[in-house]
């Protein structure tokens, strides 16, 4: 029996594998691509991380005021951004190994696949590339505040995208590489596994698709306006989100295999699975949906 929050969908319709509900709601999530578990933040300040069939694994609370987080792929190390600047790096256990205030908001918050490396931005256009023992290897400013960050997996450098005019990548000293003007909005960054393909939802702009250089290479045409994109590592898939709260599943050709009208329970957090078989949605009721192909 189709769940009712999909069944305004068309396509191949896919088996729900997890449906549970936070009724705190759900304030961010990231998975982690080799470990195969789920980190996600509510609005109340807990964390709760959980396996690939959604069984709780730990949770732990005192985290108030969740602005965004990120989980290893190695599953060994989280690092998450609280209201007024405060950052905490969590280990596997979601124990607290330090804490820090910034000066400004963080904006932007990325780990390294291995766990070794943070990333952390703030609005007053500042990086700074922090070991998770808590060293600062380099900081640096950039002609726009970062709100999306990114390390590659094949080589040590983290990619930073602006929400207008600035798409740049510098290595893990500080070091720029390039630098690319946009010229359009970008509601979320994502990159492949290999870093060889970087997409943005641009909005009106549809989904871009740019090389490792920040080159445009082309771009995915979908009804209505995108405004967040994920995608699996290997690219084998990607699902866009509109601001018309639909969501369409794709392959790299552009072909949609589903698509659907989610706006009776918008999507706010969407992750995909490295191999491209599961979409994990979590929704503005606090839902938690995984679906898999």
């Amino acid at each position: 029996m189709t769940h009712p929050l999909l069944q305004n969908s068309f396509g191949s319709r896919p088996q729900l594998l997890q449906d549970d509900v936070y009724p705190e709601g759900i304030a961010a999530l990231d998975l982690a691509a080799e470990a195969s578990t789920l980190l996600l933040g509510t609005h109340t300040g807990t964390l709760v991380l959980l396996d690939r069939k959604g069984q709780q694994l730990a949770r732990e609370r005192g985290f108030d005021g969740i602005q965004s987080l990120a989980w290893s792929d190695a599953g060994n190390f989280g690092v998450v951004a609280l209201q007024g600047g405060r950052l905490r790096c969590v280990n596997e256990k979601l124990v607290t190994k330090w804490e820090v205030d910034l000066t400004g908001d963080v904006i932007g918050v990325a780990l390294s696949p291995f766990g070794s490396h943070i990333a952390v931005s703030t609005e007053s256009s500042r990086v700074h590339i922090v070991t998770t023992d808590k060293k600062e290897v380099a900081k640096f400013e950039t002609v726009r505040p970062l709100q999306f960050l990114h390390f590659l997996h094949e080589r040590a450098a983290v990619l930073g995208a602006a929400e207008f005019g600035h798409l740049c990548c510098h290595t893990l000293d500080g070091k720029e590489e390039w630098e690319e003007r946009i010229m359009n909005n970008v509601g979320n960054m994502a990159v492949t596994g290999d870093g060889k393909r970087i997409l943005l939802s641009a909005f009106n702009h549809g989904v871009q698709v740019l090389n490792s250089s920040g080159k445009q290479k082309g771009s995915f045409a979908i009804d209505g306006i995108p405004d967040f994109v994920a995608v699996a590592r290997n690219r084998r898939r990607l699902v866009a989100r509109t601001i018309e709260q639909r969501l369409y599943w794709l392959n790299f050709d552009g072909e949609v295999s589903w698509g659907g009208d989610l706006s009776a329970d918008p999507p706010l957090h969407l992750a995909v699975s490295p191999l491209g078989d599961r979409l994990f949605v979590a929704t503005q009721s606090g839902r938690l949906m995984q679906l898999m192909w």
